[in-house]
């Protein structure tokens, strides 16, 4: 596809609602006592939401500008938001691959891959706190954040692009996988431990994963599959770190 000015305010929409996101998951992690909050259900739910909100707002957004614009009738197919039955199969296999990664990066740094369930003596973390550690990062996170990256931005960004040649095209998509691995893993930097050297790791290990994922939703043309890694990805830390 030719770039578009719809195109172009599509990525900008989406950029500047990335920035946002960056800027509050920032701030929020960077105090002390979030809104006076001092721990629980509600500061984990909002930690998540003050970077969601953007996200989604930024998708709704993007919705609007396509509906206006040049394009396939089709969002689902100008995005790729589908899912194929072999979605799951490379989900699986890439979701596992980069948590292996991941526990690597952490072995190399911390001495620990930190995948092990914490012993709690006492009454333990309560139902709310629970089900938080469970539906935020196992449903939530991975169906926004792919819809937005895999989907809306990874694709976008390939539109900029003017692919002549096969070689062209293929350069276009590795350009857009790239990019857009490096966004998700600054957003996931900006809006989490604010030590530089868990920084790095998180750094690392969100752009692996951003670049496995990419390169699957680029080559399916679908994002199911990132959909899938990205469950899996984000479901083995919490089963392998479930409090006991």
């Amino acid at each position: 596809m030719q770039t578009t000015s719809g195109s172009r305010r599509i990525l900008v929409a989406v950029l500047v609602a990335l920035a946002v996101a960056a800027l509050a998951g920032r701030t929020f992690t960077s105090s002390a006592t979030p809104f006076g909050l001092t721990g629980g259900a509600l500061e984990a739910w909002l930690a998540y939401g003050v970077v969601w909100v953007p996200l989604a707002a930024g998708i709704l957004v993007a919705v609007v500008l396509a509906r206006r614009s040049e394009g396939p009738p089709s969002l689902v197919q100008r995005w790729g938001l589908r899912f194929g039955l072999f979605d799951v199969f490379w989900g699986i296999a890439v979701g596992c691959l980069a948590r292996a990664v991941d526990a690597s990066i952490n072995l190399s740094v911390y001495r620990d891959t930190g995948l092990h369930a914490p012993v709690i003596l006492g009454d333990g973390p309560t139902r709310a706190i629970l089900v938080v550690g469970l539906v935020a990062p196992v449903v939530v996170a991975p169906l926004l954040e792919e819809v937005f990256f895999r989907g809306v931005l990874q694709h976008t960004l390939a539109e900029q692009g003017r692919p002549g040649t096969r070689v062209n095209r293929v350069l276009v998509q590795v350009m857009a996988v790239v990019v857009t691995a490096l966004l998700f893993a600054l957003l996931h930097v900006a809006a989490g431990s604010t030590d530089g050297t868990a920084a790095a790791v998180t750094f690392a290990s969100t752009l692996v994963f951003g670049l496995l994922a990419g390169g699957l939703a680029a080559a399916t043309g679908r994002v199911g599959g990132a959909l899938v890694a990205h469950i899996v990805f984000n479901g083995i830390a919490v089963w392998l770190t479930w409090p006991v």
